[in-house]
């Protein structure tokens, strides 16, 4: 690892010497880094503490290197580089950079450095005083565009020290020079113009899981030991068994990140990606790892993640010493943490389904988990709580209307004999409840015989999934379209109707007395409101819409069946649970009848009720709500 990452003064005076020189070839852009990008530069650097740790340092990530006629062809990186030359410039530290660094690009700007570097006739003195860049070329053959950003990169730094003029400007320059390092990537075996080719098109930058990597194997193993000598080899081969070893357990847990159903189940855990301006991307599908970076960027509420996040800073206060060890440290027992949640198998679907609603930080979940004297019980029903509040919305205040809330939504689950019962079907709480049934049932232990897998995250939210009708809300729906196609829509009608009148009051009967010929006669206006009517009585008269009526159903099983009476959907939903297609258990225990009726051909109206009682039931059970009064 010592081939690998160098300090900036090592850069310059021992990876360059015997006359070699870093050569920005004629492919490469311009120079064009702008005020901005500098500041920040400047202000990461100064952010930076060591705690007087010199161990400890800024990685400014890459350069990419390619040997050719005994110098170095900059191939990635040269913006840092030239950025990094300027400012050793404006240290006047000429005899570090001076013949170091040769711009193929432009003779011109080749010139321009140069003339940065010796600071010949104060011309760095002339950049700063100059009142704009157009006037300071009038005199000069500059007027290039890498040659203005060059220019601007100056004044800019100049500007910046002096609004920062409590900075010690020789303890930012032996930071800057000993405490600054690149990973140096030497390529060799390909074809330059190939490689550069393959840079631009973003297939071989080091990833920031790289640059993690790199700065993790190279402090902490020298953290851990108390003492060491550089001179004394048993320390040194002690150093280098334990980088191997930090080496192979990120291996191991770049490896668990890797299991396709760990990426699914923690790909909704993560809200934030790599900032917009930052050249180092943290690419969570080629490199599963960063899922777990991202989320230790999370608990620490970041908007963004960036490799300047994992850098000690002065303002840092979430480890002791704000150094690699503690970093490490942080970064392994999140990752023992996210391993226990996902094999617990409550604390597995609880957080499944919550994140796959998006209604929940990770920030806060993390806080929860690490508040004074919690324990997994504690924090368990903490899980409840949110999916309560995720599922049935806010409880109302006193006085206030209620119009949501468990209480609210349990009454309107068992108000299907009510003189307005809840149309449920289309409403958003359906779904919720109907995924969080299934939600409940996996995450049981059962005490006989073997439990539920746990659940697929594809299907913590709906997965192609139609709220379909157990017993047919009315024959094809009552539409005037599908009437079309039938020999004798008022026969439909009519049979439809007797399954539904059968053991009804006579106040309850629902009656329909047009014959076909009347039928026929009637406008599409006409047949639409009496069909609209008709639907509007059945609605009233039966719980056709209740929740106990209503399960989810996978398009390719539910469309295959269209309003085919219980029976044939049973038998349908059966053979394709037995032929691999995934049904949800409620729905399964509807189609296999695990309800009090003895009638495995039809789907009753007590089945309904029945059914919806049940559903009642098993979610004031969950969240052990207690039975109110609310007729």
């Amino acid at each position: 690892m010592a081939d690998l990452i160098y300090s900036v003064k090592s850069v310059f005076q021992d990876y360059v010497n015997n006359g070699q020189l870093y050569n920005i070839p004629g492919y490469q852009r311009g120079y064009k880094w702008t005020e901005q990008q500098v500041e920040q530069l400047l202000k990461d650097i100064h952010e930076f503490e060591t705690g007087g740790d010199d161990d400890l340092f800024y990685c400014l990530q890459n350069i990419t290197l390619v040997e050719k006629d005994g110098n170095f062809n900059v191939v990635d990186g040269q913006q840092r580089l030239t950025t990094l030359t300027l400012l050793l410039s404006y240290f006047d530290e000429k005899a570090l950079v001076k013949n170091k660094i040769h711009y193929a690009v432009r003779e011109p700007s080749n010139i321009f450095l140069q003339k940065v570097i010796s600071n010949e006739d104060d011309f760095i003195e002339n950049i700063i005083e100059s009142q704009s860049f157009e006037k300071f070329i009038k005199e000069r053959n500059f007027d290039f565009q890498d040659i203005y950003f060059m220019y601007t990169a100056i004044r800019c730094m100049n500007s910046w020290f002096g609004r920062e003029d409590k900075i010690d400007k020789n303890a930012f320059k032996n930071k800057l020079l000993n405490n600054v390092k690149l990973i140096v990537n030497r390529i060799s075996g390909i074809e330059e113009q190939e490689l550069f080719m393959n840079l631009n098109a973003g297939r071989v930058h080091l990833d920031g899981s790289d640059l993690i990597r790199a700065i993790l194997i190279t402090r902490v193993a020298k953290q851990e030991m108390e003492e060491y000598d550089s001179s004394e080899v048993k320390t040194v081969v002690r150093l280098n068994e334990r980088r191997v070893r930090i080496g192979w357990e990120l291996d191991e847990i770049n490896t668990w990140w890797s299991k396709d159903e760990v990426k699914a189940y923690f790909k909704s855990f993560t809200n934030i990606e790599t900032g917009e301006k930052e050249t180092i991307k943290f690419n969570q599908e080629k490199h599963p790892i960063n899922c777990l970076y991202k989320l230790w960027a999370e608990k620490k509420k970041e908007k963004s993640i960036r490799l300047t996040i994992f850098e000690p800073k002065k303002t840092d206060s979430d480890t002791k010493k704000n150094d690699a060890l503690s970093l490490y440290v942080s970064i392994i027992g999140l990752h023992r943490t996210l391993k226990d949640w996902y094999e617990d198998r409550e604390i597995y679907h609880f957080l499944g389904f919550l994140f796959s609603l998006r209604v929940i930080a990770f920030s806060k979940v993390w806080e929860k988990w690490n508040s004074e004297n919690i324990t997994r019980l504690n924090f368990i029903d903490f899980l409840k709580g949110e999916i309560q509040k995720a599922v049935f919305g806010p409880e109302p205040k006193e006085g206030d209307e209620e119009n949501s809330g468990i209480t609210f939504l349990l009454h309107k689950i068992k108000d299907y004999n009510s003189n307005t019962p809840t149309y449920w079907k289309g409403i958003p709480e359906l779904q919720k409840i109907l995924l969080l049934l299934d939600i409940i049932e996996h995450s049981k232990e059962k005490d006989k015989g073997v439990p539920l897998p746990f659940l697929k995250p594809l299907y913590f939210k709906n997965y192609k999934e139609d709220e379909e009708h157990i017993y047919p809300s009315t024959p094809l729906d009552i539409t005037e379209k599908k009437f079309k196609d039938l020999k004798d829509p008022m026969k439909s009608i009519e049979d439809y109707l007797n399954k539904l009148n059968v053991g009804s009051e006579y106040d309850k009967l629902i009656k329909w007395e047009i014959k076909n010929d009347e039928w026929q006669d009637f406008t599409a206006e006409e047949k639409n409101g009496k069909l609209i009517s008709l639907k509007n009585e059945i609605h009233q008269k039966r719980p056709i819409n209740s929740i106990g009526n209503l399960v989810l159903l996978h398009l390719s099983i539910n469309r295959g069946f269209g309003n085919d009476y219980y029976a044939n959907k049973r038998i349908c939903v059966i053979n394709n649970t037995e032929n691999g297609h995934y049904v949800r258990q409620h729905t399964l225990k509807v189609f296999v009848k695990q309800t009090e009726s003895s009638d495995l051909n039809d789907w009753t109206m007590q089945d309904i009720t029945s059914n919806a009682d049940k559903i009642y039931n098993v979610l004031s059970d969950f969240f052990t709500v207690k039975e109110t009064n609310n007729g």
